[in-house]
């Protein structure tokens, strides 16, 4: 199988024998577990401004909407899901690669104060994809802050 990973060359070929012989394969899945998804995790999101609402969508595969919680309050938007563990192997099965991954998600979006009618902001989940609508307030209105239900 050709992979596109750069010490997959001939040249590496020793090290390669040499870290499989060395390193048991016990410790060659704790790191892979704990150093290859490590860091800070930033889904992809966009905003649209409309006449009438902000739409925003946010990348997050693999997830289910229950996971999601969204609260809105004084101009401030958060979206957040713990992290997902994933479902253990059979005892005689291993990973020979892993690289998804389902970390913490905590993003804030910041909107202008008083211009959203939070009674409609509106939450969807689907293929991986969170769509919130968040409609603009009329002129001279105002708004309290609420959690938000993904449908």
């Amino acid at each position: 199988m050709k992979t596109n990973n750069k010490f997959d060359d001939p040249i590496f070929e020793p090290l390669n024998k040499l870290i499989e012989e060395f390193m048991p394969k016990d410790l060659q899945k704790w790191a892979n577990d704990k150093f290859s998804n490590f860091g800070i995790y930033i889904p992809a999101a966009n905003i649209v401004e409309t006449a009438t609402d902000y739409e925003l969508e946010m990348t997050a595969p693999g997830r289910s909407k229950k996971e999601f919680s969204i609260q809105y309050a004084e101009g401030k938007l958060v979206i957040s899901a713990d992290k997902k563990e994933f479902p253990a192997l059979d005892p005689k099965d291993s990973y020979m690669r892993k690289e998804f991954a389902y970390p913490e998600i905590n993003r804030r979006f910041f909107f202008p104060k008083n211009t959203i009618k939070i009674e409609g902001i509106k939450a969807s989940y689907k293929n991986g994809i969170l769509k919130l609508v968040l409609p603009k307030l009329g002129d001279g209105k105002f708004s309290m802050g609420r959690k938000i239900k993904v449908d």
